[in-house]
């Protein structure tokens, strides 16, 4: 069976746990004691995602408090022909969060991207797929200029 049949985390929401508990300073026994109360398990890669929610809330209710990095996430881009501009890729941000996401980072936006852009993700976007995600984005400020994507319409 694999991770997402059987509902395990991995990936960030792992790196995520081990930040908590380094935050914290948790010793060994108190993050095993921790899992096992919270979630019933004795290692992070055994949790589910219900599991990973109480894990993180006592977390929480101990003082972890997540913040974003501060570094830049790298860009893509460059001088070679056919490549875009970095007057592309702000303009290609700002429409991403004139819509609603939080910038081309987002995991939303990049899953809007994918199709649109024939990418996996938007900083591999050359000059061609650039252009269509940015019409296609330009078509829907046009559309719904006040409207985000995650809020239900009434």
């Amino acid at each position: 069976m694999n991770a997402l049949a059987s509902g395990s985390i991995f990936g960030s929401k792992l790196r995520l746990v081990q930040l908590a508990r380094r935050q914290l300073g948790m010793a060994e026994e108190d993050y095993r004691a921790l899992l096992l109360r919270a979630a019933g398990v004795t290692s992070s890669k055994a949790l589910t995602l219900r599991g990973f929610d109480a894990v993180m809330a006592e977390f929480h209710r101990l003082g972890f408090v997540y913040t974003e990095s501060k570094r830049r996430p790298k860009r893509a881009g460059g001088s070679a022909p056919g490549h875009p501009t970095p007057a592309q890729w702000r303009l290609l941000e700002d429409r991403a969060r004139k819509v609603g996401y939080t910038g081309i980072e987002d995991p939303r936006f990049i899953a809007w991207c994918k199709p649109r852009g024939k990418v996996e993700h938007p900083r591999f976007l050359g000059g061609d797929g650039l252009q269509r995600v940015l019409a296609a984005l330009g078509s829907w400020i046009e559309r719904t200029p006040a409207t985000p994507p995650h809020e239900k319409r009434a």
